[in-house]
């Protein structure tokens, strides 16, 4: 049998649905948003139960959404309180322009003009202080595939404008089974280095690029990539990209899935795998650390996790002094 991540069944799928138990939904009549046990009755009707689209609609739409808009919000209003401006935007030129303005002329192809073409629910998260500087970006993607791991393979996630031929030497494995459907890629993570850590900028933008993209349309699978420094030693990436894929990013799980020849920057190199279900996405947004008072105002000036020259700190388990926060 096929090695496949489970989506739930939809009227009309093929797909088994023995292991989709119903389960009881209780709905505010009033449509109020969901409180903290409510919300994982929510999501266990809707992502292990048998509900339908319509049924989504109807249930769902209107409380799920208000919960995730007062996260998105809470999100907004925390950067503002601290003189960040957060923006929502589709020009992907302005997003290269910015991120080559700061130094960086290799950026990820799949988030770069020159190799990819962008879709109309493809958009960028832009953070500027309050000089209108602009202080951090994040991007997202939406691709809808049969096989996210084809995509990779192919190189079309980086070379969509410019087909690229096999190459034999790319091999992608990983232990997280292969997944379908509409799914969510963020990367292009940059953060200035005098908001880097205290900020709190790398646990912010994944989440609220996710809670911007669910409120526009539900996604099956939320995902990224996280790459080693040339100089990392394996177990050092190992380490890394496990502590901020799932720690910092969000994410459910974070996998190797590239040991070797990477075509994009023509190097060896190591590629860990970030990914969630819808469900476990939407559970991110409510992380305590973030959503119940862990990234208060007053503790902004907190010692952070890395410090203004992106080195780690509070983490010498994790992380060595010389490891720089992972790249997405």
């Amino acid at each position: 049998m096929e090695n496949r991540w489970p989506n739930p069944p939809w009227p009309g799928s093929t797909r088994p649905s023995t292991s989709w138990g119903p389960r009881k939904l209780k709905v505010d009549a009033q449509n109020q948003p969901a409180q903290d046990g409510q919300l994982f009755n929510l999501l266990q009707f809707f992502f292990v139960g048998q509900a339908s689209k319509e049924v989504y609609t109807v249930h769902l739409t209107k409380c799920l959404e208000k919960s995730i808009k007062i996260v998105e919000d809470k999100y907004r209003n925390m950067l503002e309180e601290s003189e960040i401006r957060l923006q929502v935007k589709h020009d992907f030129a302005t997003y290269k322009a910015i991120r080559q303005t700061h130094g960086h002329r290799h950026l990820n192809q799949a988030f770069d003009t020159r190799y990819v073409e962008f879709g109309a629910d493809d958009f960028w998260l832009l953070a500027e202080n309050q000089a209108r500087e602009p202080i951090a970006t994040y991007c997202l993607r939406r691709f809808v595939v049969d096989d996210f791991y084809d995509l990779i393979r192919s190189l079309t996630l980086w070379f969509s404008l410019r087909p690229q031929p096999a190459d034999p030497r790319f091999v992608v494995q990983c232990r997280i089974p292969s997944f379908g459907g509409e799914i969510a890629h963020g990367g292009g993570l940059w953060i200035r280095d005098d908001y880097r850590g205290a900020s709190r900028l790398a646990v912010v933008m994944p989440r609220f690029a996710r809670a911007v993209a669910l409120l526009r349309r539900p996604f099956d699978h939320d995902s990224a990539m996280i790459r080693d420094e040339p100089d990392d030693r394996p177990d050092a990436a190992e380490r890394k990209a496990t502590y901020m894929g799932s720690r910092v990013y969000g994410f459910a799980r974070v996998r190797r899935i590239i040991d070797g020849w990477f075509p994009p920057e023509g190097r060896e190199a190591i590629i860990h795998l970030c990914h969630a279900t819808r469900a476990e996405a939407i559970a991110s947004l409510f992380d305590p650390p973030v959503a119940n008072g862990g990234l208060r105002l007053a503790e902004f000036g907190k010692r952070p996790l890395v410090d203004q020259h992106n080195q780690p700190i509070h983490t010498p388990a994790i992380l060595s002094k010389r490891q720089e926060q992972a790249s997405v």
